[in-house]
């Protein structure tokens, strides 16, 4: 028996996804204030993280002489990491608020019908 043979014969059609269906689950859900804030919220200071990596920059070697005085500077991945992991927790924490309060109103308007 041939390999090909065997997969032609066992082989199924993959399922069919209602587009329709999928638009109208993907359009009725919109974004409220908080959620909206988060997110710009993230955006932001994720290029401060960028920017204050590179105006904080750390010091690689200092003068032999001059202890204070620094040679190289290299780009402060710390920095930036930290201020992107606080700005990850805080967006989260207002992001989910803004889900509680989306959540919450949905249920006030089925009670109200």
């Amino acid at each position: 028996m041939d390999f090909f043979e065997e997969i032609a014969k066992v082989k199924e059609d993959f399922p069919k996804i209602n587009v329709n269906s999928l638009n109208s689950e993907v359009k009725k859900y919109k974004f409220n204030f908080y959620q909206i804030f988060a997110i710009i919220l993230f955006i932001v200071f994720f290029f401060l993280g960028i920017i204050f990596g590179n105006l904080f920059a750390t010091c690689e070697t200092t003068s032999y002489y001059y202890s204070k005085s620094c040679l190289v500077t290299e780009f402060n991945f710390s920095l930036m990491l930290g201020i992107w992991l606080i700005s990850l927790l805080v967006s989260t924490v207002i992001y989910s608020i803004g889900h509680i309060i989306s959540l919450l109103t949905s249920i006030n308007e089925k009670i109200k019908k």
